[in-house]
């Protein structure tokens, strides 16, 4: 899915959304396994609304900026659900990380084990983020399937944990 689908399907899951919301919900619930930037929300929450896929309603706030609430309308549901229902492609894995030490025979030691450090401190600050995340979300309440995407990303850091451990004790 790109970020327009994914847009479409918080609002359809969710309700009526500011920017902020959704941007919360992707870079806490969802960057283990999407990688979307704050830039990409409101350009395409833009083009939506041009489309007639989402509304837009201002709500005042005193002593604050107003804020835009956006609503998902049936046009976007319909979009959305065809993204849903589209068959997968392959993914395709990519990591500026494995391509340098890919590559690393032209490091020192030293810069390999930096290396594989630097990555093991940031896995493991991902897991922790996510262990963390999924208290709250299982007190306010977490679907099976969103449950699912919480373990396989805690699977995956706890694996990628204990590759990055046995490396640097290869070294």
């Amino acid at each position: 899915m790109k970020g327009k689908e994914i847009i479409l399907g918080l609002l359809d899951t969710r309700g009526p959304l500011t920017g902020y919301e959704i941007n919360e919900i992707i870079q806490q619930q969802l960057n283990h396994f999407y990688d979307g930037s704050y830039g990409m929300i409101y350009p395409t929450l833009r083009k939506l609304e041009e489309e007639g896929l989402v509304t837009k309603q201002q709500v005042n706030q005193t002593e604050k900026p107003n804020k835009n609430v956006f609503s998902i309308q049936p046009a976007g549901k319909k979009v959305f659900q065809k993204a849903l229902h589209a068959d997968l492609k392959g993914e395709t894995f990519k990591s500026d990380f494995l391509l340098k030490l890919y590559f690393g025979d032209q490091l020192t030691k030293q810069q390999q084990r930096n290396l594989l450090q630097q990555e093991l401190d940031f896995k493991q600050l991902k897991l922790d983020a996510l262990h963390a995340n999924c208290d709250k979300w299982q007190q306010n309440g977490i679907t099976a399937n969103q449950q699912f995407t919480v373990d396989y990303g805690i699977a995956t850091y706890a694996a990628q944990i204990k590759v990055l451990q046995q490396a640097l004790q290869r070294l």
